[in-house]
């Protein structure tokens, strides 16, 4: 009899038990961004339905969604400086162990560099086609001899940069410049108006 007293006890004492240690964090996926936040990440763990809060540091982040498993939490990361800072996450439960986060300044955009325009001479009227070669030339304006060219467009990777040359004032050799916000490049050899 005594014995199952024992059983009945026990029994009644596991179904009483909340989740064994509050919420458990395990990752922030991606584990990075920019300092300016606003981008969007989530947490795994278990545990963590119900979350009210999530702590970048010291900041709250804006919760978006949860899912009812307490597996995952959708996550607007606030603005921080750069650096690693704890995050954790407190449900009725309580508050997780922290995972790291880090915040990093965003990358300063390579200048372009200009290797060749092709082709390399046209009539002093201007209108013809013409392709730049090099890097970073995404979003590059291009003048000739002080002239805005037209600027059609650019490949994906920046390497080719389209136009048509504008018209000259006379026969010649001319400078030809890309500028984009990272800087600007000359192209060896310039445009030759015949």
């Amino acid at each position: 009899m005594s014995t199952n007293a024992t059983s009945t006890d026990q029994s009644r004492s596991a179904a009483q038990l909340p989740f064994p240690f509050g919420p458990l964090l395990l990752a922030v996926l991606p584990n990075s961004g920019p300092v300016a936040g606003g981008n969007t990440v989530q947490l795994l763990g278990v545990g963590l339905s119900g979350a009210t809060s999530v702590l970048f540091g010291t900041t709250p982040a804006t919760i978006v969604s949860q899912d009812v498993l307490g597996l995952t939490v959708t996550i607007v990361v606030p603005a921080n400086a750069a650096g690693t800072v704890p995050v954790t996450v407190t449900t009725g439960g309580g508050t997780s162990n922290s995972v790291f986060y880090t915040y990093v300044n965003p990358s300063t955009p390579a200048p372009p560099t200009a290797t060749s325009i092709t082709p390399a001479s046209g009539p002093v009227a201007g209108g013809t086609p013409f392709v730049i070669a090099g890097t970073n030339l995404n979003g590059g304006t291009v003048n000739v001899n002080g002239v805005p060219a037209t600027v059609l467009g650019s490949d994906p990777t920046g390497i080719l940069l389209f136009g048509i040359i504008p018209a000259g004032t006379a026969a010649g050799n001319v400078p030809v410049v890309v500028t984009t916000a990272a800087g600007t490049a000359t192209v060896p050899g310039g445009y030759t108006y015949i």
